[in-house]
């Protein structure tokens, strides 16, 4: 298989025809049904008459999986839960921002060599920078996992925060620790930059944040009646970020709405580290406007 051939700017994927010449692009995770990828990514090939075509695969053996995309060619992948992690030994090669955060959600294939990258880190914080200044603002951050990672680098990669301060359940604090120490250790900030909180002690840090992020899977669909704060530990008029995007209001955030919050949605960020994803594989500029018209219509008839 060859990196997508591009057709004449007018044609599009229900027209085109899959054949011998058509590249294969996919996310491969567990479980990976519900995504929203698929969507806008086979819009960006139709809207730019790109002869590819993206698909989903539901796999549990990440090596297998991984060996799998280089046998049969396929040029590019997204890796999402539980894979990010795991699938980083079975590469050839790791971009230096996806090894500083320790995860992987992007492979391409150049001629056979494997590279891992992250593009969730630049995701999140061109959906954040759009609604709000990052620089000088006091940052909570809900989570430890791995999105809170891409985060955490994400906010002192491209900025330079006030203060983070990582809240954490118990279960999560040698996480949240690691996590301190990583930024530490990687970009060179002073371990006074971040704090590390139990959610329980929300109070005692939480009254003067500028920014509430929240990265974990908390208000996700089905559990839509869960959020990580009551209504009344979110102050009035700051910026607040929920990660999750199905629903596009979770609890979280319409507790933030009626607290006059500027709400940064969770599909922004799926949003741009698609675009950045086809960027990279395709090395044309996304179609934005279109990409995100198919996801937008998507959510709006599946909430």
């Amino acid at each position: 298989m060859t990196a997508g051939s591009r057709r004449s700017h007018g044609s599009n994927r229900r027209n085109a025809v899959i054949n011998s010449s058509t590249s294969v692009y996919c996310i491969i995770g567990n479980p990976v049904r519900h995504s929203f990828s698929p969507l806008m990514h086979n819009k960006g090939f139709e809207t730019l008459g790109v002869n590819s075509v993206y698909t989903a695969f539901e796999v549990s053996d990440v090596g297998k999986s991984v060996e799998g995309i280089r046998a049969l060619g396929i040029k590019g992948a997204s890796v999402t839960i539980p894979h990010k992690i795991a699938v980083m030994e079975y590469l050839d090669e790791i971009e230096d921002i996806a090894a500083m955060i320790g995860s992987v959600n992007t492979i391409q294939n150049r001629e056979g060599i494997l590279i891992g990258t992250n593009t969730d880190v630049y995701g999140f914080y061109r959906a954040l920078s759009e609604k709000t200044e990052i620089a000088n603002k006091k940052i909570a951050l809900i989570g430890s996992g791995g999105a809170a990672r891409a985060i955490g680098f994400g906010l002192f990669y491209f900025s330079r925060p006030a203060k983070l301060v990582i809240a954490v359940r118990h279960d999560d604090l040698d996480a949240a620790n690691e996590l301190r120490a990583s930024l530490v250790v990687h970009l060179g900030i002073e371990r006074g930059d971040v704090e590390v909180i139990l959610l329980t002690d929300w109070e005692k840090s939480g009254g003067d944040i500028d920014i509430i992020i929240n990265s974990t899977p908390l208000g996700m669909n089905p559990n839509t009646n869960i959020s990580p704060l009551r209504k009344n530990q979110i102050p009035e008029g700051i910026t607040v970020m929920d990660i999750v995007y199905h629903p596009n209001e979770t609890l979280l955030i319409k507790y933030a709405i009626e607290k006059g919050c500027r709400i940064v949605y969770g599909i922004d960020m799926l949003f741009y580290q698609g675009v950045k994803q086809f960027e990279l594989w395709t090395g044309l500029k996304a179609p934005e406007a279109e990409m995100r018209s198919v996801l937008t219509e998507h959510l709006a008839k599946n909430q």
